[in-house]
């Protein structure tokens, strides 16, 4: 028996389900192109893609890693790009009732953000409780075992200042709202440190190492990965339009940005440690020479990430299609040692 618990304003809504283990699609930088053209052909048919892995992985639910909406996010709740961008291609056909769980990027807070969090969509699949939320969940293992896992959903605009296109893989000014940021930043250090779940993920929009060309996260580097050691936690992310696996410390890091495009160039190549790069593609349809792992054997328009939470968490990435460009490592719960 596998059991949701969504947190909203502190309360705890269990949801029933009968499964063994638990999985979950990731996508990032999924929100069209513009005002003007509210959608682009990749995101689409990655949409088919996810729609087709969530029905074959019996997926929960699907996280929205930030960039919902290009370039410039939404001005308010009734804004005609929730249903162009989202509701007419994410459908209720193709993907049911399953819940999409939403952060912003930095594209979304040139916007108000808020009408994101304020928006509520006629199916109740968007939710968006705040810009930072707790999201456990509780389910049986296949070896019969009952395992938790805990996302923490935050805003890494919120924490390190908003980006600009002009100068990509610019160093970031810092937070618009230092109060509001140390605010978050309390939060999650107690959420990471009084988590008992079996599995602790973080997921934000920016990356803490990225090889792409808006890349590394300095201030994700020195504060939030040591808390992610010390807590024996693993994170996942948009921002670069790419996908890259990269492990470093004991941390798992997965950048999955390609809702819209593939790929972005390895601009930051020098930024991410010797060696913690365990795949990335790179370049126009993921073809670019400086590639880490298998290049796909043919161009790749988009792509998503699927993670299977089990005995050990399976993280996959797949192209528009829904086809496997990678399997990374199961990673293991966490140990006893961490474990509160």
């Amino acid at each position: 028996m596998l059991v949701r618990l969504y947190t909203c304003a502190g309360l705890l809504f269990p949801v029933g389900i009968q499964a063994a283990g638990i999985s979950f699609l990731a996508v990032g930088d999924w929100g069209g192109g513009s005002d003007h053209d509210p959608t682009t052909t990749a995101q689409i048919s990655t949409a088919y893609g996810m729609s087709r892995i969530a029905a074959n992985t019996s997926a929960q639910g699907i996280l929205l890693l930030g960039d919902n909406f290009y370039s410039s996010g939404v001005s308010s709740p009734s804004s005609t790009r929730f249903k162009q961008t989202f509701e007419d291609v994410y459908t209720v056909a193709e993907f049911k009732q399953l819940p999409f769980h939403v952060i912003a990027g930095n594209h979304d807070h040139r916007g108000n953000v808020n009408a994101q969090v304020q928006y509520k969509d006629s199916s109740g699949r968007w939710q968006f409780p705040s810009l930072w939320y707790n999201l456990p969940f509780s389910f049986t293992s296949s070896s019969g075992k009952r395992r938790t896992v805990q996302f923490l959903m935050i805003d890494t605009v919120d924490l390190a200042g908003n980006s600009d296109d002009v100068c990509k893989g610019c160093l970031l000014l810092g937070p618009e709202n230092v109060s509001s940021a140390e605010k978050q930043w309390a939060w999650i250090a107690d959420q990471l440190r009084s988590s008992t779940a079996d599995f602790l993920w973080v997921a934000g929009h920016y990356p803490i190492f990225s090889a792409g060309d808006d890349g590394t996260t300095q201030v994700l580097v020195e504060r939030l990965l040591p808390l992610l050691k010390q807590h024996g936690a693993h994170y996942i992310d948009g921002h670069d339009h790419m996908l890259e696996h990269i492990s470093h410390d004991g941390v798992e890091m997965y950048v999955t940005g390609m809702g819209r495009e593939c790929c972005y160039g390895t601009g930051h190549l020098d930024t991410v440690p010797d060696g913690a790069i365990k795949y990335m593609i790179t370049g126009d349809g993921g073809q670019g020479p400086h590639g880490i792992g298998k290049k796909p054997s043919a161009p790749v328009a988009g792509g998503f990430a699927s993670l299977r939470f089990d005995d050990a968490v399976t993280v996959t990435y797949h192209n528009q299609d829904g086809d496997v460009l990678y399997t990374a490592p199961e990673v293991a719960p966490r140990s006893e040692s961490v474990v509160v």
